[in-house]
């Protein structure tokens, strides 16, 4: 499932903003869904870490499984209605989400677009004119990271790996790591910077 809020593409090829949805944008519910918008929670300070990255002037695009749909708890419209609320919301704080890319079949499916399978990733880059090899991926999971490095993208570990599904108590290590949305916005910019000339913007300090 694809919802694209800017047709924008970039030419050159651009890095990209990638970012998990449940345990970054919003809160998880423990051991449900969200399945309506009452039910969506922002997690603390993301809204403005996502309005200081906006400022790089890279496309934002949301990268997420949403089994709820496969499952028969959440139909294709109410999926699309929380999405277009939640893109309302960043927007309304100056942050502009180009697209939303959703898996939303089961694990037990084998869809081959669902995390930490990288297809998503790879139909975005072409979608928007994307350099993989130069862009960041947020996630909160094992998932996350892994389809991050199969996609070539740098991941970044946000919550400290809060929903962790790895079997290894290993698995963080070495990875950039923002425990908070404060944090965000220094560890994704220290990423780019390595790869990728940013715009000045990308001097400013959030959080005063």
């Amino acid at each position: 499932m694809r919802l694209v809020f800017s047709k924008r593409g970039w030419n050159p090829p651009s890095p990209a903003i990638f970012i998990d949805r449940d345990g970054v944008i919003n809160h998880r519910r423990p051991d449900d869904y969200v399945l309506s918008w009452s039910q969506f929670t922002f997690t603390p300070g993301i809204r403005q870490a996502l309005r200081d990255l906006a400022i790089l002037r890279l496309p934002i695009i949301v990268i997420s499984n949403q089994s709820a749909v496969g499952r028969g708890l959440l139909d294709a419209a109410a999926l699309e209605t929380i999405t277009c609320r939640m893109h309302e919301a960043l927007l309304s704080d100056g942050t502009p989400v180009s697209a939303v890319y959703y898996c939303t079949h089961k694990p037990e499916d084998g869809c081959i677009c669902r995390k930490p399978l990288p297809a998503l990733l790879h139909k975005a880059a072409a979608d928007f004119c994307i350099e993989l090899a130069k862009s960041v991926f947020i996630g909160d999971s094992d998932a996350d990271v892994r389809a991050a490095e199969a996609a070539g993208c740098k991941p970044v570990l946000f919550g400290a790996g809060l929903t962790a599904c790895s079997h290894s108590s290993t698995w963080t290590e070495g990875l950039p790591v923002a425990a908070s949305a404060k944090e965000l916005f220094q560890v994704v910019t220290q990423l780019l910077k390595k790869s990728v000339l940013l715009p000045a913007a990308s001097t400013y300090a959030p959080y005063g």
